[in-house]
């Protein structure tokens, strides 16, 4: 007997009590909120991302006046293209050795030694990934500037020397400012594999005669170098659109990379070559894929995987006297990276001139309030920096949550796109970005250019794969039976998602909307090129006054920007439940 002569009904996968027998789906089937809200979130996503990346093709083309591919030929033959895609290269490249040769050996003391300290040197690279790069590379112009520095004539006074021994301006100094700041990287992930990977191969390798060496070059690196190589290519990706350390220590050489030559050739000049800088992001675009692809193509041809259970305990390597070796380089690599920064910042903030360096004569508090109520320009522009890093940060976090819900919780067709698409701006730049948003904004009915809006839309777009892929974690830690429950109790999937879900995925909300706030309040690379008079934000004013010289207004500001961050962050800490640590690692 069927089940339709017995009266039976099926549940379906929301408990949902239906008849055996599917009725034909109506209209008000396909227009359900779930419908609604993909579509949403899809127009969002559109205009967000794709808007702006289809207007940079566009324009790369000559579009929309006239087509022709001359200007991205020119990017790859023209003699003043070649230059600052080398240097691009070179620092990309220099950066990753770099950023390698500085973390991995201090996440190996921290991870698996004996080295002292361990927990300062656990913290304190978070310090240094949370600080702009353009704030270390200004640090660094009054630390190491060949006329001025701080370093240099305090070296020059004990040894006697003529001239400054050294010169942050040039190729070299923006490689070590941008490995100062991207260490981190190869830090937190290498420490996080070493800490998760089973130390009983490293126990087999020493029973079968290898020695401590023996076994770290044979046993532990290969097995880490995945994580390695992502940090290395993260690394060469961020270093390459960095615009900040880029234009404050190579313009002053006449230096350019491929992100300083967009900025001249759309800041420099009238009417800006919108097609050509088109062409010019595209490039950087190419270079992210390729790196990408490189390191797809290294780590298939080579086996990471642990044939095991769950692992031992990492044991620690007792280093001997070499301990204290490894301690003192590790202290080196915060020194540079943190201290040395930090502490020129709190000299000039509290000086009345701060090329007298520190003394009691010279210490003053004016500073500060002459950036936060004197000068209109400072204090507007910390008023638009928090409101557009808490505006982008809510509604990222917001369409993340959506975006996320809909992929993991639901069998729309097309959600799959959705999730692609928010991913999308992780391979384009900043000041790519910027470029597209330019022109997509420029030709838009809607009067976005030229006000904050325009801000606000570019850091969303900017920062939405970190608020998906969060909110992708959060979620998908939750049981989807606890949300079954609910609509099987009669709950909408509004009520769903109010009363259920947001409320068991809060933590994990949290993280997400810091990890965008914070690096919203120091933007430069897509603000540099959007704003305009009386949209100015912290980076915009800080460039300003970098260039007639105001360091001690700079150096006030910088620390009340860093203040901002730091307190949000331990806000997040004591809602979210999570360490620093837990944050940067997320």
């Amino acid at each position: 007997m069927s089940m339709a002569e017995t009266g039976t009904t099926s549940v379906d996968t929301v408990g949902q009590a239906q008849p055996g027998r599917q009725p034909r789906r109506g209209w008000r089937d396909i227009l359900s909120l779930e419908h609604i809200v993909m579509a949403l979130a899809a127009l969002v996503l559109m205009i967000l991302v794709a808007y702006p990346i289809t207007w940079l093709l566009l324009g790369s083309l000559g579009l929309p006046r006239d087509f022709s591919t001359r200007f991205i030929t020119n990017v790859i033959v023209d003699t003043q293209y070649m230059e600052p895609l080398l240097n691009t290269l070179v620092l990309g490249f220099a950066v990753m050795v770099a950023v390698v040769v500085m973390g991995v050996p201090m996440a190996w003391g921290v991870a698996r030694t004996d080295m002292p300290g361990q927990k300062f040197f656990r913290s304190a690279p978070l310090v240094a990934f949370l600080t702009a790069p353009y704030l270390s590379a200004l640090a660094y112009i009054m630390l190491l500037g060949p006329n001025a520095g701080l370093l240099n004539k305090a070296i020059r006074a004990v040894f006697g020397l003529q001239q400054a021994p050294f010169n942050i301006f040039g190729p070299v100094g923006v490689i070590f400012v941008i490995s100062a700041h991207l260490f981190a990287y190869a830090f937190f992930m290498t420490t996080s594999a070493l800490e998760s990977m089973d130390a009983s191969l490293e126990e087999s390798a020493q029973i079968l005669g290898a020695n401590k060496f023996q076994t770290m070059m044979r046993v532990t690196l290969p097995l880490v170098m995945p994580a390695i190589s992502s940090a290395a290519l993260l690394s060469f990706v961020a270093s390459i659109a960095l615009f900040g350390p880029q234009a404050f220590l190579g313009l002053p050489e006449r230096v350019y990379y491929l992100p300083t030559k967009i900025w001249t050739l759309l800041s420099t000049g009238y009417p800006p070559r919108y097609s050509e800088a088109s062409a010019l992001g595209l490039g950087i675009v190419a270079l992210t894929a390729f790196a990408l692809f490189v390191q797809r193509s290294f780590l298939e041809k080579r086996s990471y995987v642990v044939l095991s259970g769950k692992g031992t305990r990492p044991s620690r390597v007792k280093l001997g006297p070499w301990k204290w070796a490894l301690c003192g380089y590790s202290f080196f690599i915060i020194l540079i990276s943190v201290i040395l920064p930090y502490g020129v910042f709190v000299v000039a903030a509290f000086s009345k001139d701060w090329l007298d360096g520190p003394s009691l004569s010279n210490f003053t508090l004016r500073n500060f309030p002459f950036v936060l109520f004197d000068d209109q320009r400072s204090s507007r522009a910390i008023l638009n920096s928090f409101m557009l890093a808490a505006g982008a940060a809510t509604l990222a976090v917001l369409l993340g949550l959506l975006i996320s819900f809909i992929d993991l919780r639901t069998k729309i067709r097309g959600r799959r796109l959705l999730d692609y698409l928010s991913i999308l701006p992780l391979g384009v730049p900043g000041i790519v970005l910027a470029v597209g948003l330019i022109q997509a904004w420029l030709r838009s009915p809607i009067p976005v250019y030229g006000t904050i809006w325009v801000l606000l839309i570019a850091y969303m777009t900017r920062y939405i794969p970190i608020s998906v892929r969060s909110s992708n974690t959060a979620i998908r830690q939750v049981d989807a039976s606890l949300e079954e429950a609910a609509r099987v109790a009669g709950a909408s999937w509004g009520d769903t998602m109010r009363r259920i879900t947001v409320p068991l995925v809060k933590p994990g909300l949290l993280v997400a909307w810091t990890l965008v706030f914070v690096p919203s309040l120091q933007e430069l690379n897509t603000s540099i090129l959007l704003y305009t008079q009386g949209t100015e934000v912290i980076s915009v004013m800080i460039f300003k006054l970098n260039e007639l010289g105001y360091f001690e207004a700079i150096a006030a500001l910088s620390m009340i920007t860093v203040a901002l961050a730091m307190t949000v962050l331990l806000i997040t800490r004591k809602l979210a439940g999570k360490s620093l640590e837990e944050l940067a690692g997320t």
